[in-house]
């Protein structure tokens, strides 16, 4: 499943919230103390978190998309990959330089250390090659979605959505988990704006969408008579990790100390309440989103 949030690269399903093109940063070098950067064990190099911490800096590869990482109209970068990574850099005395890049070339500006971090991916054998992942911070899970005013659907369960018209959209890997209902009827649109559209109308029982897309543009449009009844059925789903966001990393052994710094600080904030408040301001106020995050391990094999 090589997608990033459909990897933010089917555009023709959801539209982008475009922003204005940030310089991208060129590291240069900086003449610092060596003493407070914390060299990397056995190596005399300079760890990236005594980096950071020297410089007061946490340089982020991002890109716009909403409700992950956008732009206002006055240019003021939100979101809550922007949230959850502005008070991570605060802890440790830092503020954020967001390097506005295509997505597609996030990864690599991690990998060779232009940038600290990529906001949530998703975590792939091949990316895993020359990233390192932080723990999860988010389930990207699909969702079971219905007409929050006239529901046709009672329960997300197989039994539910059986013999039902389903709403999905074009080219997502919903088709497929949709394609796995007995007996259901499928009907397909261009965007996941239209498919939502249909749903509350009430041409379609139920649709099939990522939970994030479905409860940003029912907070966005409250006049869209939309609900989130629950996870698709586990029988028809991929497995949860692979639906998992997560934040990407150098491989570097210098960047060591800076995963385990940041682990630490977002299975805090998943623990205590704090990382489901930043989602409640995007309209992700279901626990579905952190369902498990709290215990799950600071490493996941692929």
């Amino acid at each position: 499943m090589e997608l990033r949030y459909r990897d933010k690269a089917s555009s023709k399903w959801r539209i982008r919230r475009l922003a204005m093109a940030l310089p991208i940063f060129v590291a240069v070098a900086v003449p610092v103390s060596l003493a407070g950067m914390n060299s990397a064990s056995g190596s005399g190099a300079p760890s990236l978190l005594g980096k950071i911490k020297s410089t007061h800096t946490l340089s982020i590869a991002m890109s716009a998309f909403a409700p992950e990482d956008f732009q206002t109209a006055k240019g003021a970068w939100t979101g809550y990959d922007v949230d959850i990574l502005r008070g991570y850099a605060k802890s440790i005395g830092a503020k954020l330089q967001i390097n506005s890049i295509p997505f597609a070339s996030s990864i690599e500006a991690v990998s060779t250390e232009r940038d600290d971090i990529s906001v949530d991916i998703f975590i792939t054998a091949q990316r895993a090659q020359v990233i390192n992942f932080s723990r999860p911070m988010l389930n990207y899970s699909d969702t079971v979605d219905v007409n929050s005013t006239t529901p046709e659907v009672t329960a997300a369960t197989m039994a539910g959505l059986a013999g039902k018209n389903i709403g999905i959209t074009t080219g997502t890997a919903e088709l497929l988990e949709a394609q796995k209902v007995p007996h259901a009827t499928i009907t397909q649109y261009d965007t996941i704006q239209n498919t939502l559209l249909a749903l509350s109308q009430g041409r379609v029982a139920a649709a099939l969408e990522p939970g994030v897309d479905v409860a940003w543009s029912a907070h966005e449009n409250p006049s869209l008579h939309v609900k989130i009844l629950g996870n698709v059925p586990k029988s028809i789903a991929p497995p949860i990790k692979l639906l998992r966001g997560y934040y990407g990393v150098p491989k570097n052994p210098n960047a060591k100390s800076f995963l385990v710094s940041l682990n630490k600080y977002l299975k805090k904030i998943a623990c205590n309440g704090q990382e489901q408040s930043i989602f409640n301001k995007y309209g992700m106020k279901q626990p579905l989103y952190l369902s498990g995050i709290c215990a799950a391990p600071n490493s996941t094999s692929i």
